[in-house]
């Protein structure tokens, strides 16, 4: 996605890498359509932008096969995960693997998405913007559904999952 080569990490990249490792953050994969099947990944970077109009973003390492499948016009789906749900966040943090031996579905607008009881954000990609070594990706939501929560939140901090009470 980037023209600009992969800029290394100075004294305060590591730090801020180091600081927001411990700095706990909810969890989700995004799918999306692949070349030759669908894609997904594990991500703690989901924000919400804004309400009007409804806009989620989540930033990706440029490497990311997930964001070389992705351009604007996409769809996506962004599955929020709760505690119980570690192995299926694990199975999308493998860097490179398209989450072989899930089983997908096709929502109604036609993107890959997992077949979960939690809620769902059926979106499409609305900007790309490379912001050095990652990419932002912005998306506007249009339709969602809510699902069930568990009484538990699932969270990603020090490289771990943990569960946080509601």
């Amino acid at each position: 996605m980037s023209a600009n080569p992969v800029p290394q990490a100075n004294d305060v990249g590591t730090l801020l890498a180091d600081v927001f490792r411990w700095h706990p953050a909810g969890v989700a994969v995004l799918t999306a359509d692949g070349p030759s099947r669908p894609v997904g990944m594990t991500v703690s970077s989901l924000a919400s932008v804004s309400v009007v109009p409804p806009m989620v973003s989540v930033s990706m390492a440029n490497t990311s096969t997930t964001l070389a499948a992705l351009h604007e016009g996409d769809r996506a789906v962004v599955h929020l995960l709760d505690a119980g749900q570690e192995d299926l966040a694990d199975s999308f943090a493998r860097h490179g693997v398209s989450a072989l031996g899930i089983d997908w579905e096709r929502s109604v607008e036609d993107a890959p998405q997992l077949d979960v009881e939690t809620p769902r954000l059926h979106a499409v990609v609305t900007r790309l913007v490379d912001v050095g070594s990652a990419t932002l990706v912005a998306l506007t939501v249009e339709r969602i559904e809510t699902g069930r929560r568990a009484s538990s939140a699932l969270v990603r901090m020090g490289r771990g999952w943990y569960s946080v009470p509601r």
